[in-house]
């Protein structure tokens, strides 16, 4: 931010204050006793406590979606039709984010393609053509400056699409600083949060002039190095990232952008009219466009605190978010998808990865999508039939698919694949060989996906 934001006294060098430890360890490796051993078992010891090693000792002991959120949804899916039957209450049995989440299940193929379609463009914030153009453009330049201007413009954008959560932040650490702060100060800081009215570029105002400063007088006088203090450092972090999330600083940041790529890198004036044009109709996109149903209910029940979750299995939740945040985590090689549905009074649960791009298998200059194929596995468990599992491999239009169904569908083994390839080919693709088997006792795709997490271990995903 432009203005200086810190509003403390310098922290004195208290004895009490913890500091570092000194003392060099020497011993870092444990010694087996065989001095002899070579250095990579050692290195392999290093890394034993690594980030990624972590990542994956919470992915493998975390329980998967399919079982965390079909034990949250099949009960209360059993209730919401027992309430349509005249069996039981719905409506009173069951919390209220609940009963939100439930309404939003899929409950024909129209809606199941719908959800399936939105998830797949909020799998990232950068979709659309302007992204695609920007990342072309990297691929064929492979200039490190342009990358750094395309990353200033990204967090701008960032900023300014989650403007809303931003505030919703900086008003959840006000709210708790009115409870914690001297009654004096809370006093004065009441009317001050009361002036936010949701305007970024008003709010920033408010908050720069008037209650920064006032936290400001209340640090200086009171010296608050406690829970009030961690509290106003979240509210000063939480300012800042509203600061770069206006519409005037996501122009300025593609205005740089666009400089660059016309005094810079000397593009044609048609590339540079492309560029422009993305822009502007990524601007004229409205905010609150529809988003995926199930997962902004998901999002929403998983955040509820207090009486809003009363009667929901706190560990479920838990199970839930973690699962979702290691999905998110720049170590997982793909974009995982979820669709619960009712069908014809059946529950429903699918679940899809698709593989990201391998960074090593596109060298500069070249187009991602014609690098190799691309993967992806399938998962539904349809209730009272089973679960089928399917492994699909695209290469443009070229589909070979392997299907696993169980075992009570063996005899509609053919029937299934003749169907499966008339839906390929209705779709525009050509199935060069479909495969239909019993499943196994044991679901295959956890160990699959386990695999090529491990696999790609050394590659991290930052691309746009």
């Amino acid at each position: 931010m432009p203005d200086n934001l810190r509003i403390t006294t310098p922290v004195n060098t208290l004895n009490e204050i913890a500091r570092p430890n000194q003392a060099v360890e020497a011993n870092r490796v444990p010694k087996t006793g065989n001095t002899t051993e070579p250095n990579l078992q050692s290195a392999d010891l290093l890394l034993s406590g690594s980030v990624f090693n972590q990542f994956l000792r919470q992915l493998e002991q975390t329980p998967g979606l399919d079982q965390t959120l079909m034990r949250l949804l099949g009960d209360a899916a059993a209730a919401q039709y027992a309430s349509q039957a005249g069996i039981s209450d719905f409506e009173q049995n069951i919390p209220e984010p609940m009963k939100a989440l439930v309404s939003a299940l899929a409950t024909d193929a129209d809606g199941m393609m719908e959800e399936v379609r939105a998830q797949s463009k909020d799998s990232t914030l950068f979709t659309g053509p302007l992204f695609r153009f920007l990342d072309q453009l990297s691929a064929q330049e492979a200039d490190p400056q342009f990358d750094l201007h395309v990353a200033n413009f990204l967090k701008a954008y960032s900023g300014v699409q989650n403007a809303a959560g931003t505030r919703a932040a900086i008003h959840r650490n006000l709210e708790q600083l009115k409870y914690t702060i001297p009654l004096p100060f809370a006093k004065r800081l009441v009317p001050l949060i009361a002036e936010l009215t949701g305007d970024t570029d008003a709010d920033l105002a408010v908050l720069k002039q008037k209650i920064i400063p006032l936290l400001g007088e209340y640090a200086a006088k009171t010296n608050e190095i406690g829970k009030p203090r961690d509290t106003i450092s979240m509210l000063l972090n939480n300012t800042a990232i509203l600061n770069e999330s206006t519409r005037a600083n996501l122009n300025a940041k593609f205005n740089e952008l666009y400089v660059y790529c016309r005094d810079t890198l000397n593009l044609p004036q048609m590339t540079l009219n492309m560029l422009r044009a993305f822009f502007a109709a990524e601007l004229s996109e409205t905010n609150d466009s529809k988003k995926e149903a199930f997962l902004s209910k998901l999002t929403s029940l998983l955040s509820a605190t207090g009486k809003a979750a009363e009667g929901i299995d706190r560990t479920v939740l838990h199970d839930i978010t973690r699962s979702l945040l290691l999905d998110s985590s720049v170590f997982m090689p793909f974009v995982h998808l979820v669709l619960p549905a009712q069908i014809d009074g059946r529950f429903l649960f699918a679940q899809m990865w698709i593989e990201k791009t391998d960074p090593d298998t596109a060298g500069k200059g070249q187009r991602r999508a014609v690098t190799g194929p691309k993967n992806i596995y399938l998962s539904f468990e349809i209730q009272d039939l089973g679960l089928f599992e399917a492994s699909v491999s695209l290469m443009g239009k070229q589909v070979n698919m392997k299907l696993a169904c169980p075992p009570t569908f063996r005899s509609f083994n053919s029937e299934i694949r003749n169907s499966i390839s008339s839906i390929l080919r209705r779709n525009g693709l050509e199935p060069e060989e479909v495969r239909v088997s019993s499943a196994q006792s044991k679901p295959q795709i956890p160990d699959i996906i386990l695999q090529k997490v491990k696999e790609r271990r050394r590659s991290v995903d930052v691309t746009v």
